[in-house]
């Protein structure tokens, strides 16, 4: 194990003292053992010490009318409980050891005195906290980049090494990174392991042993296998993310009930064969345990493993398609554009036609399928035609659901190959509403039901959907990618009346029949309450815009909303537009003086 001192050294309140003041402070503290789950001090709580981690990871979170709010995660070096001795105030956060944990306690009249006597701890005490307040709320509880991620089964069969293996080789593109295992433990603990000592003393051991290999490495996977008394449980303690991996031949097998697993992350891998099919069978898994994420990763595919590597490290990309008609056709243009450049899609979520293009990327299809089955959707079945009697909608919704029906069948979110969601206007509630389980084509339905044109969904609750358009039809907000990529393709040419005066509906028809010369223009019914229900969304697309890490608007205004005959060209301009801006960005973020996104 390295010494408190070493952990001090690496801290920025302590860093550039001499290691004679490190002495000083580490013969004031009071060391005290965490298990994973312990709480060092609740909210409210007395301020009478400041804690200095030595090893392991604590959550600071408040309670708050609206619930507990994860204000941040702190690891080794960083100190806690400081800013009670500063105000004198009552703890204002609760704090909790996310995995087994070792803390060095300092006294309030000692830290006070160490503060007055060392100007630099001060100093860095100052700089820390100031870099702390000046964070937005968001960035400020972002969860960090994992260090130490367990590898555990979920079913029998569960390949952990070769899995384990891929991980590591990923990682390590983000970082040095160490592959763990009960090997690798039984040769550093000795023959008998962690099996010899009590059970309360397997954590603390082992968290001393991988305590220097997280100095050493961004990351350290360990595989929580049985080939050492101990090591499994222990290894499962000290996890800042736990995978349970589940083949994909046991997504059928009964879901064992289990005891907590302390404040650890959990999520599911599912692993394919390199030829896999399309998964199945997720939700039931999701639902019967408390998964963060799913992630499907299918033998030999890097692109798989690559995409689980930046989810661990926060650096995952995530695409947002915008509601817009035909216009949203670009958005095909827009993923040629990222496979061209060899950008990354992580995650995809959209509004109206943006949330079946989402959802056909996520599915797995090809751009080629994709394009078939869009213009095969709106030629042949063409929902936005299929007029009906207007008692709940100027169209039949079963148009809609039979195209749908046709891209997805009964796939749900859960089994799409990467996340994706579609937005809603939920007006039950009258809110947004990200649909991310369930079946794809209720999410599309709800996302797609244009007021006034087609009846508003029905979801399983009860609730009644229209199309996202009317309060968010840029969902940039619902991506939760490290990076966001914004496709807005409201584009609009304003047509002014041809009319001098609002026209009857005899005059419009009229005209438009009359032989020999166009008609002057004028919006048709569905034209009207397709660009209002756009107008409506127009204000949260700005917001959007401006969060996103990238913007794009193709100049997509002169194809009517209904055009979806266009598609070819609709989807050279979204290319030719996706190029232009996102070849600049990328080569910036590929370029090794970037400095890492915190």
């Amino acid at each position: 194990m390295r010494s408190p001192a070493e952990s001090l050294h690496r801290s920025p309140v302590f860093q550039g003292l001499p290691a004679e003041v490190l002495d000083v402070i580490v013969q004031s503290m009071e060391p005290r053992l965490l298990a994973g789950g312990d709480r060092l001090f609740g909210q409210g709580d007395a301020g009478d010490a400041a804690y200095v981690i030595l090893s392991g990871r604590l959550r600071i979170e408040r309670e708050t009318a609206e619930g507990r709010q994860l204000l941040r995660e702190a690891g080794r070096g960083e100190v806690v409980g400081e800013f009670a001795i500063l105000t004198g105030a009552p703890r204002t956060a609760t704090v909790t050891a996310v995995r087994d944990s070792e803390v060095g306690r300092i006294p309030r009249e000692q830290f006070e005195r160490l503060l007055v006597e060392h100007p630099g701890m001060a100093l860095g005490l100052s700089r820390t906290l100031a870099t702390m307040l000046g964070r937005a709320p968001a960035a400020a509880a972002a969860r960090r980049s994992a260090s130490v991620i367990v590898l555990r089964p979920a079913a029998a069969g569960a390949p952990l090494l070769e899995v384990g293996t891929a991980l590591a080789a990923a990682l390590h593109s983000h970082g040095p990174t160490a592959l763990v295992s009960a090997a690798t433990a039984r040769e550093a603990l000795g023959a008998e392991g962690l099996g010899a000592r009590p059970e309360g003393e397997q954590g603390i051991a082992l968290a001393r042993w991988l305590q220097p290999l997280e100095a050493a490495n961004a990351h350290v996977v360990c595989v929580a296998d049985d080939g050492m008394p101990g090591w499994a449980p222990a290894a499962i303690r000290q996890a800042d993310v736990i995978l349970d991996v589940l083949p994909a031949a046991a997504i059928d097998a009964p879901v064992a009930e289990e005891s907590a697993l302390g404040h650890s992350q959990r999520e599911l891998v599912v692993w394919h064969p390199a030829d896999g099919r399309r998964p199945r069978g997720t939700l039931r898994w999701m639902q019967a345990r408390p998964y963060g994420r799913r992630h499907h990763l299918r033998s030999g595919h890097r692109g798989d493993m690559g995409r689980l590597a930046r989810h661990l490290t926060g650096t995952t990309i995530g695409v947002a398609f915008g509601g817009g008609g035909a216009r949203g056709l670009s958005h095909l243009g827009l993923l040629r554009a990222l496979g061209e450049l060899g950008i990354p899609v992580d995650e995809v979520g959209g509004t109206s036609i943006g949330s079946l293009v989402a959802a056909q990327w996520a599915a797995g299809m090809t751009l080629e399928e994709m394009a078939e089955r869009q213009r095969d959707g709106w030629l042949r079945i063409a929902p936005h035609r299929a007029y009906t009697v207007p008692t709940i909608g100027l169209v039949r919704a079963r148009a809609l659901e039979t195209m749908l029906r046709q891209n997805f069948g009964d796939l749900d979110y859960e089994d799409c190959w990467i996340d994706a969601f579609a937005c809603s206007a939920n007006l039950t509630t009258s809110s947004a509403y990200f649909h991310r389980s369930g079946p794809v084509r209720h999410g599309c339905m709800a996302s797609m039901a244009i007021p006034g044109i087609g009846p508003a969904f029905t979801l399983f609750d009860g609730s009644l959907h229209v199309d996202g358009a009317v309060v968010n039809n840029l969902p940039a907000d619902g991506i939760q990618a490290g990076f966001v990529i914004a496709a807005d393709v409201s584009d609009r040419m304003p047509r002014p009346s041809g009319y001098p005066t609002t026209p009857t509906g005899w005059q419009v028809l009229r005209d438009r029949l009359r032989p020999g010369r166009p008609a002057p223009y004028y919006p048709t019914l569905v034209d009207t309450l397709l660009e209002s229900v756009l107008l409506g969304g127009t204000r949260q697309a700005e917001l959007a815009q401006r969060e996103a890490d990238v913007r794009l608007k193709p100049p997509v205004g002169a194809i009517g909303l209904f055009e979806f005959a266009r598609l070819e060209e609709a989807e050279a301009i979204g290319h030719a537009h996706a190029l232009e801006v996102l070849g600049p960005w990328w080569a910036a973020q590929r370029a090794p003086s970037t400095p890492p996104r915190p």
